[in-house]
Formats: structure tokens, C-alpha cells, sequence
């Protein structure tokens, strides 16, 4: 139910459930997951980029699997709790990846959809693009994806968002801090992609880990703590020889050995 391709270190994952406008199933989920533990644990790995087939970002939750579940007799530990936690795993897996994830949102973004997209680093959207966390008018709490929308547009907006179930155009969901750039169309969309994952290519990929390894630790060890941690990582850093290549590499008016760049677009499924 997802697309890999590999280009030059980016993982280009894509949801390819078109029948439910990418819903998130099991497989999907599994998808992602290992997608994410294959970049994680791949040292030439520069980017995740997120996307989805056929017009569509993701719709949400599998709500036929949910009617199953429903179906069946309830036993303790709660199997819909459980399956419901499984997604909660998969965003702290995004949002703690030491890889940046690039979202990129066509068509609806919807529940499930805007909890992926929260978790990414950097969403760019389409004009026709759309936003909603509908679960309260369905008689649900947007339990999994609320502590991620939070820590993207703070605990306020994002009560609001989720209380009202406000649908959002990708402007919209721009001024909320939702999303980062929003262009006309899907062509535009792989334009900006590559504009900023051209811009991501100049950075040394194991400064971007580190980077990303601060921050997550920011969310959950005190500030000396993380400070502490911070400067073995720049220790770390300046010992291994980058940040020489870095300096020489200006000094010299020449590209790092880790530049790269993309000239256009990879052949990926629509």
C-alpha cells in the first residue's frame, strides 16, 4: 500500500490506496514504518518525502476497519484502543526521525492526513488542497494525531482547529502553521519540492541528524540536559573532519563533498 523509490538518498514514500483516498490500513501503516526505519538506518539517506496517489493525500482513518472491529466481541486490552495507539507509534516514529520529512499535500488531508503532515519538517500544499480534523463531528476525540497538531501549531489553534472540526483551504491551513508554502498545482508542487530538497542538499546529512537529535531531545529532557547532549553532539561533530571540509569547501568557492542536487523530477507513480 506505499511506493518506495530511492534517488540519490531521498526515500520518495507515496500512499497508494486510491479506493479510500490513501486511508490509513495496516498496510499502509507497516509501510511507512519500515520506510522510516530504512531511512533512519541508512547512513546516505537525506530526506523522507511523503505524498500521495491519485489526487489525494490521505483521508484519514480506515473507518471499515473500525465498523470491524465494532463487530466483534470486546475483549481487554480494548483491540480498537490497541489499533488506534498503533498510529499514535507511528507519528512519534515520524516525528522523532533523525531524517527530515518533506510532506507534500494534494487533494485532502484529512484526521489521520493532517497528523502525518504535522509531524513532517516542511509541507508544501496545493491550491486545491484541504485540511480538516472532522472526528468531533463524527462523535470522536482526534485522539492520536491532537499532542502532534499541537506541537506543530500550538495548543490554542490547535484546540480550536479540533473542537470546531474547521475545514481548511491550503491558505488557510498556511495561517494556521499547518503548512509552509502553498502553490497553484501538482506540477508547482514538485517545482517547490525540489527547490527545497536542493536547498536540504547543501547541508552535511549527519549535522542535519544531530540537528534533528537536539531538537527531539528538547522535547523531553530538561534544558541542561539537552544543552549537555547538544554539545557532544557539536564535539562529535567538529571531530569528524565535516565541519573542515565545510569551512574549505567556502573558502575555496567550491561545493562540499555532500552536495547534491536534483535537476528534475524522478519518474514516480502518479
Amino acid at each position: 500500500m506505499i511506493d518506495l523509490h530511492i534517488v540519490s538518498g531521498l526515500y520518495f514514500v507515496t500512499l497508494t490506496n486510491p479506493a479510500t483516498r490513501n486511508a490509513l490500513n495496516e498496510k499502509i501503516m507497516a509501510g511507512l514504518e519500515a520506510a522510516l526505519d530504512a531511512a533512519s538506518g541508512d547512513a546516505s539517506a537525506r530526506a523522507v518525502i511523503l505524498r500521495g496517489s491519485q489526487g489525494h493525500f490521505c483521508s484519514g482513518g480506515d473507518f471499515g476497519k473500525f465498523a470491524a472491529m465494532m463487530a466483534e466481541e470486546k475483549t481487554e486490552p480494548d483491540p480498537i484502543a490497541n489499533y488506534n495507539r498503533d498510529f499514535g507509534r507511528l507519528l512519534e516514529k515520524m516525528i522523532a526521525c533523525d531524517v527530515p520529512l518533506l510532506a507534500l499535500v494534494d487533494g485532502a488531508a484529512m484526521g489521520g492526513g493532517v497528523g502525518l503532515a504535522a509531524t513532517c519538517d516542511h509541507v508544501i500544499a496545493t491550491e486545491n488542497a484541504k485540511f480538516a480534523m472532522p472526528e468531533t463531528t463524527l462523535g470522536l476525540p482526534p485522539a492520536q494525531i491532537a499532542p502532534f497538531v499541537a506541537m506543530r501549531v500550538g495548543t490554542t489553534t490547535a484546540r480550536g482547529l479540533m473542537l470546531s472540526a474547521a475545514r481548511l483551504t491550503a491558505r488557510e491551513a498556511q495561517a494556521k502553521g499547518l503548512v509552509d508554502e502553498v502553490v497553484s498545482d501538482a506540477e508547482a508542487l514538485k517545482t517547490a519540492a525540489l527547490n527545497w530538497l536542493n536547498q536540504l542538499g547543501r547541508a552535511e546529512p549527519q549535522s542535519i541528524r544531530a540537528t534533528k537529535a537536539i531538537l527531539a531531545r528538547s522535547r523531553v529532557a530538561s534544558l541542561s540536559t539537552t544543552l549537555d547532549y547538544a554539545a557532544e553532539q557539536f564535539a562529535k561533530a567538529l571531530r569528524s573532519g565535516t565541519a573542515t571540509e565545510g569551512i574549505a569547501s567556502f573558502t575555496e568557492k567550491r561545493s562540499p563533498w555532500w552536495r547534491i542536487e536534483l535537476s528534475s523530477w524522478p519518474d514516480l507513480p502518479a
